[in-house]
């Protein structure tokens, strides 16, 4: 339990300053442990700040943001783009590279085509499906460093920042804390979240895993500067004839992967731990394992192979930190 006014011999006492706001489409908790309660909510109310930032630059809901200013120009000729929007398309394309395709940003025309954007489902058919996949490779996205600038190399290519924004708002929100002085925090949005320092009087902070079940058999793991992101199939769906369609999709395929129920990423930053999260439920557990498994910690839950079984299978790296 975390306790306001917490203190050790010698040192001052922390406030522990905890808000939340609806932002990104969920929400968006920040914790801190600051000298004093202003300075706290005076930290915090920067990190939701830095939020609102990334939403106005990135966010596919928006006809405003600059994504989709970009995607509506960026067939047509090179898009200058900010350096926030820039560095997150750059990174999405390396993780893109890293997993042979399994995390795709131009994943947008599936999306929109399965609903899953908007929430307004439908099950495509083959011909749809068909028609629509060859829109989708990251390779159709041309970068510039030098003139920082976007450039579809195809007709219909729209960019979907979805699996990997969220993560680097959270970085940015981290980044506001420090600025303020802040050296133990934890920013989670939905399934993403980092930490840094950790509670006074502990070694790390508690973070809870969902249930993918839902049945609240959550699990406790300890993590201490570092981030952490979970995609599951759990939360954005839909089911036709007793079949079940996430809105995590194969870009190989055009389909929504079975046989995940959820993967969980540790890394450095969020920014990295969002996208590899989706990227690792694509590219399946013995790929990711055998070609990330050392440098991040992940774990899996499967779905089982028959209805009701009591016990869903998970894998896991020898890295990933026990459960508490």
């Amino acid at each position: 339990m975390l306790l306001a006014g917490c203190g050790t011999p010698g040192r001052p006492a922390l406030e522990l300053v905890r808000r939340s706001q609806p932002l990104l489409g969920t929400f968006v908790t920040i914790t801190v442990y600051a000298p004093t309660r202003a300075q706290g909510i005076l930290a915090g109310s920067a990190a939701f700040d830095a939020f609102r930032r990334v939403d106005a630059l990135m966010s596919v809901h928006r006809p405003d943001s600059e994504l989709s200013r970009l995607n509506a120009r960026a067939a047509l000729e090179p898009v200058a783009a900010s350096p926030d929007l820039f560095c997150v398309i750059t990174n999405a394309k390396e993780i893109a590279e890293q997993t042979e395709g399994s995390f795709d940003i131009t994943i947008r025309p599936l999306a929109d085509l399965w609903g899953f954007i908007w929430k307004e489902y439908r099950l495509p058919d083959d011909e749809e499906l068909k028609s629509v996949l060859p829109r989708v490779n990251y390779r159709l996205v041309e970068l510039n460093p030098e003139k920082r600038t976007v450039h579809f190399s195809a007709p219909g290519v729209s960019l979907d920042l979805g699996g990997i924004a969220k993560g680097y708002a959270v970085d940015c929100a981290i980044e506001e804390l420090r600025s303020h002085g802040v050296t133990r925090a934890m920013v989670k949005a939905g399934g993403d979240l980092r930490v840094i320092g950790a509670p006074p009087g502990r070694t790390n902070w508690i973070v809870q895993l969902e249930d993918p079940r839902k049945q609240g058999r959550r699990i406790k793991v300890a993590l201490r500067d570092a981030a952490l992101s979970t995609s599951g199939n759990y939360e954005n769906f839909f089911e036709v004839n007793g079949v079940h369609y996430s809105h995590i999709l194969n870009p190989r395929t055009g389909r929504p992967v079975q046989g995940v129920a959820a993967c969980t990423v540790i890394a450095p930053t969020c920014m990295e731990s969002d996208a590899l999260a989706t990227a690792c439920f694509v590219f399946g557990v013995e790929k990711s394992m055998a070609k990330l498994g050392e440098r991040y910690p992940m774990r899996f839950t499967l779905t089982p192979t028959h209805a009701g079984a009591p016990v869903w299978p998970v894998r896991q790296t020898a890295t990933f930190p026990g459960e508490e």
